[in-house]
């Protein structure tokens, strides 16, 4: 059923859809204060009273889209505007053609400053050991999280695991690498959050479990680091799945239903990723080609592009 939950949703839309006309006449005001050379926006129905008004007084607009599938008012949006930037390749189908392109999605150059060895350096790890990174977004995904704690023993046995379990998880993550076997415990990392160590975790993994929205992707993609997604069920309109989908056709990552996940499942796909080094090679190679760390600049250069034809 539409629900005004759902910000994608027609009753959303038309329930937010008479906060237009006066936001528009704000956003009016400001812009002729503000001057830009340049409008950039990630969208959504809150942008839509800027970008109106900036058409109105002649300033480009940039929207940037992080998903597969833009949602409606993104494809309303992008009517609006000069250039479009994608995170996916899949997503211009869905975008004016000849004003679209595909920068990727825009992470923090901090990240990238780490390699494989620096990363194990920084977390104590044996580089010579294979590495699984297992996070659930910022907070952690306690559905993961299970599945992980089940799993670990036959994970531990081929691989060290740094677990960004949430920080309302830690306490938990920390009582099971406890009662871990001793030969096994050291493999295993939780961490509450990871700051600057999610840069050193991407550097150092071999593959990557995650959710599927679009930075949990990017981010591993940027290393060339494949990826079992486990997309996030009750996402906008099913936006997850279809990334998974988009990334699992590129051959970078295979994708678990979150429906399906278990423990026993999760230790299947990730041991048998791992016993497999050809395919985790041959994914690891996809994800390469896939990545896009250079996605900030490519975008910063587009935005000086449209303000100098301003």
């Amino acid at each position: 059923m539409p629900s005004l939950r759902d910000p994608d949703s027609r009753l959303s839309l038309v329930a937010r859809a008479v906060l237009v006309p006066p936001s528009v006449v704000d956003a009016l005001v400001q812009i002729a204060r503000f001057r830009p050379a340049v409008c950039c926006t990630s969208g959504g129905l809150v942008t839509l009273p800027v970008v109106i008004a900036a058409r109105l007084l002649r300033v480009p607009v940039y929207l940037w889209t992080g998903d597969v599938v833009p949602g409606r008012v993104n494809r309303l949006l992008a009517g609006f505007c000069q250039r479009i930037g994608a995170t996916f390749e899949a997503s211009v189908g869905w975008l004016p053609r000849g004003r679209t392109h595909v920068p990727g999605n825009p992470i923090r150059r901090s990240l990238l400053r780490w390699t494989a060895e620096t990363g194990a350096l920084a977390l104590g790890l044996d580089p010579s050991v294979p590495m699984v990174l297992v996070t659930g977004g910022s907070q952690g995904s306690e559905r993961i999280n299970a599945a992980l704690s089940t799993a670990l023993p036959q994970i531990l046995r081929r691989a060290s695991v740094v677990h960004h379990a949430g920080p309302a998880h830690l306490a938990r993550a920390e009582a099971r690498k406890a009662a871990l076997p001793e030969e096994l415990r050291d493999r295993y990392r939780p961490y509450g959050y990871l700051r600057d160590e999610m840069g050193a975790a991407l550097a150092a993994s071999d593959l990557v479990v995650g959710r599927a929205g679009s930075s949990s992707i990017s981010e591993p993609l940027a290393f060339g680091r494949p990826l079992v997604l486990v997309p996030f069920g009750a996402a906008a309109s099913g936006h997850q799945a279809a990334n998974a989908r988009a990334v699992e056709e590129a051959g970078a990552a295979t994708t678990i239903r979150e429906g399906l996940l278990d423990g026993d499942r999760l230790a299947a796909v990730v041991c048998g990723l791992l016993d497999d080094r050809a395919r985790l090679e041959r994914m690891s190679a996809s994800a390469r080609n896939a990545g896009k760390p250079e996605a900030a600049v490519t975008i910063a250069r587009e935005l000086l592009l449209l303000g100098r034809c301003a």
